[in-house]
């Protein structure tokens, strides 16, 4: 069973499906269940023998608390009733192991009366936390995890803690200064991206004769202003350059904003507006430069076939975009576009040429591994394995 809380973005459910997917491929006994409050849980694809239970949506305010996406009740009365829904998919489903992204606690503590039902009634479920790398600025981490007792959870009711990350980027232990005794319990595997993300397998470039820049802002709820700067840029400065654009500007955007896009684009065949796409691969296979913002699924998949990367990370409520693009700054993966380029289309045009003049990365020569998801998958089938002998043997000498 694979828990997302999903609240803003399209993230938590994407990376679940992955690592859920791998286990599928690797093992035909598994079936698996994910419960995930995303608003739009049928975009992605699930494999063979695993369905999804959707939980009511949550969204975060302007100061980054959740409230309620659509029901109007309290919030604390939503989260009575997720609670609800995930202790009836335990019960129900009785899962092996119970892999929870990013969240510990889920979204207001929604998680702790599921992980002490596990606890208090010995079902012999392996509980693992999946961590993307960064989860906000080191120095909010460390007062959240203190204020919220994090820790104390994770020492509690966690068997193992995976990172989809490279120490490189990120050393979470020294970062989010977890106790010895969870840095010992916490393994690197990667980044989780999509099997058809990862180097090996990723589809060749097709060849084109003008350069292609492929635009998107992950769900696109905060995304518009990105995509907007770069219509102008193209419509200015750039009106006679040999290219062509597609943006892709993702299903939670407002009505009225994909549709003040698609005004300012018309009449240029050389920009396409997608409102959502299932070809993202093709998208990105044939791409010259990547512009987005700084999604954990958008930046890495891009990187991990070695596209060139244009970004501007989201820097409110949380700063988690804006120091992960930081690093992979510093490692030389991707270039950062600032509010002045985003609002003066011939700045945004003079990155986009600079960008694109220069060298793209070899997916071989990247310091970081892609294969998250499949590593993940094999630690977790091993971790099953492991505990189910365990709990044999503790049921066997229970009196």
């Amino acid at each position: 069973m694979a828990y997302s809380h999903d609240s803003f973005g399209l993230g938590h459910l994407r990376r679940s499906v992955s690592v859920v997917s791998a286990m599928v491929r690797r093992d035909g006994r598994v079936r698996a269940l994910c419960v995930s409050g995303s608003p739009l849980p049928d975009l992605f694809e699930l494999p063979p023998r695993c369905d999804i239970v959707k939980l009511p949506c949550i969204t975060k305010d302007d100061g980054g608390e959740y409230r309620p996406r659509s029901l109007p009740i309290p919030f604390e009365e939503l989260v009575r009733l997720r609670s609800e829904l995930l202790l009836a998919s335990v019960r129900g489903f009785r899962p092996d192991v119970l892999l929870v992204d990013h969240a510990a606690l889920g979204a207001g503590r929604e998680l702790v009366p599921v992980l002490r039902k596990l606890r208090h009634e010995a079902l012999g479920t392996r509980v693992v936390l999946g961590m993307r790398d960064v989860i906000d600025a080191p120095h909010r981490v460390r007062a959240q995890f203190a204020a919220q007792r994090v820790h104390e959870v994770l020492r509690e009711a966690y068997d193992e803690i995976l990172v989809y990350g490279d120490p490189r980027v990120m050393d979470v232990g020294e970062a989010y200064d977890l106790p010895e005794d969870l840095r010992r319990k916490t393994s690197y595997v990667g980044i989780a991206c999509p099997r058809d993300a990862v180097p090996q397998l990723v589809v060749q470039r097709e060849p084109v004769t003008s350069r292609q820049i492929l635009a998107g802002a992950g769900g696109g709820a905060d995304g518009y202003r990105v995509l907007r700067g770069l219509i102008a840029a193209l419509r200015g400065p750039m009106r006679h350059d040999d290219l062509k654009a597609s943006l892709v500007a993702g299903p939670l955007m407002a009505h009225e904003e994909l549709a003040a896009l698609k005004l300012a684009a018309r009449g240029d065949s050389r920009i396409e507006i997608l409102p959502v796409t299932r070809e993202m691969p093709k998208l990105l296979a044939r791409a010259d430069l990547v512009v987005g913002m700084g999604g954990y699924n958008s930046v890495y998949e891009a990187i991990s076939r070695g596209r060139r990367l244009l970004v501007a990370p989201r820097a409110h409520p949380r700063l988690e975009q804006l120091e992960r693009c930081r690093r992979l700054q510093s490692l030389g993966l991707l270039q950062t576009l600032d509010d002045d380029d985003l609002a003066e289309p011939v700045a945004f045009a003079r990155r986009v040429r600079e960008t694109l003049a220069g060298p793209a990365p070899e997916p071989s020569e990247s310091p970081l591994r892609f294969d998250g998801a499949e590593r993940a998958a094999e630690r977790l089938l091993c971790g099953v394995e492991s505990s189910r002998l365990r709990h044999r043997a503790d049921t066997a000498l229970a009196p």
